[in-house]
């Protein structure tokens, strides 16, 4: 027996473009401080303040002009968890809500979106969406 799937529902549909909209990196002028903006973001957000505390700790090792971290000072997993002193399962739970939610990215999407975090690298984003609420104090 084949199943055929159903159509989307409107608000599966809406959701679908809200995730999409969410994800895109937003694009700065050269003026602006990328990790203030993306701090900014982050402490204003709804996260919970574990995956506050991983934001800020992999926040300390990026780059503070472009949001992104050298592959000397990637933190991983280990790193973040000996910084922040939470659980492994706390910290992964953290990365993964903050890669879902467009604050942080994988420093290769296609060719680092099966990696562990244990080898993931990653970098600062902020959500497109985002950007223009963080402009304004």
């Amino acid at each position: 027996m084949i199943v055929t799937p159903s159509p989307p529902t409107p608000l599966e549909h809406a959701n679908r473009l809200a995730d999409r909209a969410l994800t895109r990196s937003a694009v700065l002028d050269k003026s602006e401080s990328f990790c203030l903006l993306w701090q900014r973001g982050i402490l204003r957000s709804s996260l919970i303040a574990h995956h506050r505390l991983v934001a800020l700790a992999l926040a300390s090792h990026a780059d503070y002009r472009s949001g992104n971290i050298p592959k000397s000072r990637q933190p991983y997993l280990g790193g973040l968890i000996e910084e922040t002193k939470l659980s492994r399962g706390q910290v992964s739970v953290a990365i993964t809500t903050l890669l879902q939610r467009g604050w942080i990215r994988r420093e290769n999407e296609r060719r680092d979106r099966h990696l562990a975090y244990e080898v993931c690298p990653l970098r600062l984003a902020i959500p497109e969406q985002l950007l223009a609420g963080l402009r304004h104090r």
